[in-house]
């Protein structure tokens, strides 16, 4: 008995089962707005992208400057009054008492034997502020100190806190 009303309540197998025309041309109609409705933004997207690069590059670079006043063991300061982008190692070392370092404008808080520009690689279009300079011993004791970043209508805020003078990402 239950074979029998298996076989009369079982559908038939179709040969034609697919998607009708209109429902594939639905399916493209939704994903061809959902282009473009996304597509316009790409450009935003990898010029967030890169921004952001920049960024992190620029931060990865300030964290290693008390490393870099270590490894080469010469006291640094970092200073907008003279700031130069992309020093090399191999510069000469400012003496605190000769002409550069008096024309900065800066005073050193401690004797130095050596004091050097620290060379910061800053992209086009950015404007680096820092109220105070910021000296790193050769040990890779920083003094601590705040810059500020602009660029065009964003501005970034960033306080370096004396031992280690690192911004968290």
């Amino acid at each position: 008995m239950l074979a029998s009303w298996i076989q009369i309540h079982r559908k038939p197998s179709t040969l034609n089962a697919g998607f009708s025309l209109l429902e594939l041309l639905t399916v493209v109609f939704i994903m061809g707005l959902a282009t473009a409705v996304v597509a316009p933004n790409f450009p935003l997207l990898f010029d967030r992208l890169a921004f952001a690069n920049k960024r992190d590059s620029f931060i990865r670079e300030i964290n290693t400057l008390p490393y870099a006043a270590f490894s080469a063991s010469q006291d640094l300061v970092l200073s907008d009054r003279d700031l130069r982008p992309n020093l090399s190692p191999t510069d000469e070392p400012l003496d605190n008492h000769s002409l550069d370092i008096s024309t900065l404008g800066i005073q050193v808080p401690y004797r130095s034997s050596s004091l050097r520009q620290a060379g910061l690689a800053i992209p086009d279009g950015w404007n680096v502020q820092i109220p105070q300079p910021i000296f790193y011993r050769a040990s890779g004791y920083c003094t601590g100190g705040s810059l500020s970043v602009s660029v065009g209508t964003l501005e970034y805020d960033y306080e370096l806190i004396s031992p280690y003078c690192q911004i968290d990402p």
